[in-house]
């Protein structure tokens, strides 16, 4: 019995410090942002992430996100079926003025791999990878919208939130300080 009480504390001592390390800051993150910039980069121990937006010769706009992993690390796939709070999603703000077009396009696709936590087969993203996701602009007037990329980052097991801010202004779309 007494094993048993030991291994219940440490077990549960261990779920404590985890829970209390998995919401990082953005804060935390080295960025490089001047004021108006169509590509940036955002720097961790654990991933690099490439933001960038491209214009098309038919005119159609794009945001693309390289993501590069360090240390074997890894995050769920979007594409994932299974519900998990922690899986790539990338999202705007309330806005009437642009919007994602279709679905994401994720180069190379994730494919299933045995997830040794759950006992379960999920679409893990072990490889560095290429995130295409069209936006259309539905108006002509000037704006400012905010956006969120938020995935959970393993084996460190944190919700990263990772937020960016797009400006449309006079026909030319670029990021913009996201800071209030």
């Amino acid at each position: 019995m007494n094993k048993l009480t030991t291994i219940a504390f440490v077990l549960l001592s261990i779920t404590i410090s985890t829970s209390q390390q998995s919401i990082k800051s953005f804060a935390n993150i080295a960025t490089v942002q001047p004021q108006n910039f169509t590509e940036f980069t955002i720097n961790d121990s654990e991933y690099t992430l490439h933001f960038e937006l491209e214009e098309t010769k038919d005119n159609e706009q794009f945001l693309i996100i390289l993501v590069e992993f360090h240390n074997n690390s890894e995050f769920i796939s979007p594409f994932e079926d299974k519900e998990f709070k922690g899986k790539f999603n990338l999202s705007l703000g309330t806005t009437n003025h642009i919007n994602f077009e279709g679905d994401i396009i994720e180069t190379p696709q994730a494919v299933d791999a045995y997830d040794k936590f759950g006992h379960q087969f999920v679409k893990w993203v072990k490889v560095n990878t290429i995130y295409r996701q069209r936006l259309t602009i539905k108006t002509k007037e000037d704006f400012k919208v905010l956006g969120r990329l938020q995935f959970t980052i393993e084996p460190r097991c944190t919700l990263e939130q990772i937020p960016f801010s797009i400006s449309y202004k006079d026909g030319k779309m670029e990021f913009v300080d996201s800071k209030c």
